[in-house]
């Protein structure tokens, strides 16, 4: 900056000492024509001079300093807690009540009637030797038990009167003479179990079946063929027959 401000006052000087020098020069010339000469005729106006340079930039003012910050205030000050409150007493227990006394026994009702059981059950055997039986139904001659009389002595055939499940069991000796006894039980016609005895002499075997009979079902015991009825029985009935009802339907 000082740089540039002393060249232009530099400049300045020049051109001011060049202004004198021109002036002074111009009153001695006029003063050697005006004594000699007439006035002449003004002559044309000189152009203007070109613009003078720009004078620097001045300096920029001192800043000036920033203001104080206004003073916070204090915190108030902070009050005190209040006092808390005393619980209040606690109501005393109340006293139990005194347990009442048992009621009286209710009056014992009558005593229900017991549904009839339906009954039915037999027995049956030979009391006396049935020898070669035909192949048809044994007509035990001797009558055990006979429960509901379901059991026909006449036919050898046990007639359903209650539906339900019955259980049934036969037993057939063999003759000592030889030959075998196969004896079966008949359902209807229809063959269910059957029990054999084959050994030489006498020996017995006995078999039993569960049926699921409805009314009117016939069951009964046969030889299963005459080549497998060599039977044999007396007062000590080696021949049985049995059958009873183990549930109804």
């Amino acid at each position: 900056m000082n740089l540039g401000f002393n060249m232009f006052f530099t400049i300045v000087t020049i051109q001011i000492s060049i202004i004198f020098v021109m002036k002074a020069a111009g009153q001695s010339t006029t003063e050697a024509c005006n004594s000699c000469c007439t006035s002449g005729i003004p002559g044309i106006p000189g152009q203007h001079g070109n613009p003078g340079v720009s004078g620097p930039q001045g300096m920029n003012g001192v800043k000036g300093e920033q203001g104080m910050n206004g003073v916070k205030g204090d915190q108030g000050t902070k009050g005190e807690q209040g006092l808390i409150g005393e619980h209040g007493l606690k109501g005393e227990q109340g006293t139990q009540g005194l347990i009442g006394l048992p009621g009286a026994n209710g009056v014992k009702g009558e005593k229900g009637e017991q549904a009839s059981q339906q009954k039915s059950a037999f027995s049956v055997a030979f009391t006396s030797d049935p020898g070669r039986h035909a192949a048809s139904p044994m007509k035990y001659n001797t009558i055990i038990t006979n429960v509901g009389n379901d059991y026909n002595l006449d036919t050898g055939k046990f007639v359903c009167a209650i539906p339900g499940v019955y259980v049934f069991h036969v037993t057939s000796l063999k003759s000592s003479g030889g030959g075998t006894v196969l004896t079966k039980i008949m359902k209807n016609g229809s063959f269910q179990v059957s029990t054999l005895v084959s050994a030489t002499g006498h020996n017995s075997a006995s078999t039993m079946v569960v049926l699921d009979l409805v009314s009117g079902d016939q069951v009964w015991t046969q030889p299963h063929d005459t080549n497998n009825n060599y039977y044999h029985s007396g007062s000590n009935r080696h021949c049985s027959f049995s059958g009873f009802l183990l549930y109804a339907a």
